[in-house]
């Protein structure tokens, strides 16, 4: 019996130096230190956006030990609204990943941070596309740190065309025949969004474009023309009416669910329609005169007085060209940086090839007026308030 109790005493002082080294390792400067909280807000919002976004965050934090970055969903629709509200109330977060077109208009505000001597460092003016560099600028000065861009094109689904002995169409008369015959009455031939607002500028303006109308000189000839032409696919049956209501990602949904056999959009509807298991194509969107796209994607920005040095952490971390293409890749995007490859047989090729001529929202004068009044002028032609001449007219800004 003397002998247990030895053997217990023994046990109870091991058990109580164990606890005491325990405890000792906690309060190691490393350990207790507190991680400094970043928080992002973004307005993705697809299955493949937010679950690599997820990853990228998770990366981020598994790599250092000062700071926690977490995400906050808001509407793409308020988005800008919200970020306009949280600067009169003093309530910012600390990135915002931003559609590239509306980061201008901030920076001129005040609420991003001059970078420019961090991104030079981190060799932003030669890795990445010159017109997503432009997107960040203003004047010599940079603000952010593009983070993917897109471009819009011609999706299709293949067994439809196929049933009908239609190739992808290159013109815009092709496009409209193609759609003529593919039209039904549970299905559009062709369907693209004219939303109110960025998205449905960012789909309007190609056709605009593809006219051969400077876009300095927006609401001419080649105006009236791009809205004739939409205004008839609408009168036609051709295109759903409704396409002034549904956002880029409504229409991608439509098509999924086989209400639409061609559709206008961008690479981030590719997870949707590989997860319903469509059999799809993308081609260069149909063009008139030219081939022309809009430069889409995201900018990561820092929000002025927030937590600068965690924030650049995150930008140094998402620089990595690793990093950058798993998440471009998950998401179905493509990388900001020139040299990051996409495999050959991606649906996504289309898209890179497309970005050599791409223009950017930004450099046309009096965006931010025209970007309003581009789905206003289609909605004004469905509501057969304004005739294609008349919309083209509340288009020419200078005037």
């Amino acid at each position: 019996m003397k002998r247990l109790y030895i053997w217990i005493g023994l046990a109870v002082t091991l058990l109580a130096g164990m606890l005491a080294g325990c405890r000792g390792g906690n309060a190691s400067p490393e350990k207790e230190k507190k991680r400094e909280k970043i928080e992002i807000w973004t307005y993705f919002e697809t299955d493949a956006q937010c679950s690599a976004l997820d990853k990228v965050i998770r990366g981020f934090n598994r790599s250092q030990n000062s700071y926690e970055a977490s995400w906050k969903y808001v509407p793409m629709t308020e988005f800008t609204k919200k970020l306009s509200m949280a600067y009169t109330e003093k309530a910012l977060p600390d990135l915002a990943i931003i559609d590239n077109p509306d980061m201008s208009a901030f920076i001129k505000m005040g609420l991003f941070e001059d970078i420019t001597g961090f991104l030079k460092k981190l060799g932003v003016k030669k890795d990445y596309y010159p017109s997503l560099v432009e997107t960040v600028s203003y004047g010599s000065h940079m603000y952010g740190l593009p983070m993917n861009c897109n471009n819009a094109a011609l999706i299709y689904n293949k067994k439809m065309l196929e049933e009908k002995n239609i190739d992808p169409p290159e013109s815009w008369e092709e496009l409209e025949q193609a759609a003529a015959a593919l039209s039904t009455e549970s299905c559009s031939g062709f369907l693209m969004s004219a939303v109110e607002g960025e998205q449905g500028a960012f789909q309007i303006l190609p056709w605009i474009l593809s006219t051969g109308e400077n876009a300095s000189e927006i609401g001419g000839e080649g105006t009236e023309k791009a809205l004739a032409f939409l205004k008839r696919m609408i009168d036609n049956n051709y295109m759903a009416g409704d396409c002034i209501n549904m956002s880029q990602n409504d229409v991608g949904r439509v098509f999924a669910e086989g209400g639409a056999a061609m559709m206008e959009n961008g690479p981030w509807v590719l997870p949707m329609l590989d997860e319903e298991g469509i059999e799809y194509g993308v081609s260069p969107l149909p063009a008139d005169k030219i081939s022309s796209v809009i430069v889409g994607g995201e900018n990561l920005g820092i929000l002025k007085g927030k937590n600068v040095e965690g924030a650049k952490k995150f930008l140094e971390y998402y620089n990595q060209d690793q990093v950058m293409q798993a998440f471009c890749q998950e998401a179905q995007i493509l990388p900001a940086k020139m040299n990051i490859e996409i495999p050959e047989d991606t649906n996504l090729k289309v898209f890179k090839e497309q970005m050599a001529g791409a223009v950017v929202r930004s450099s046309i004068p009096s965006w931010n007026v025209l970007s309003k009044q581009l789905s206003q002028s289609v909605y004004q032609m469905v509501a057969e308030q304004k005739s294609p001449k008349e919309a083209a007219f509340m288009l020419d800004v200078q005037k």
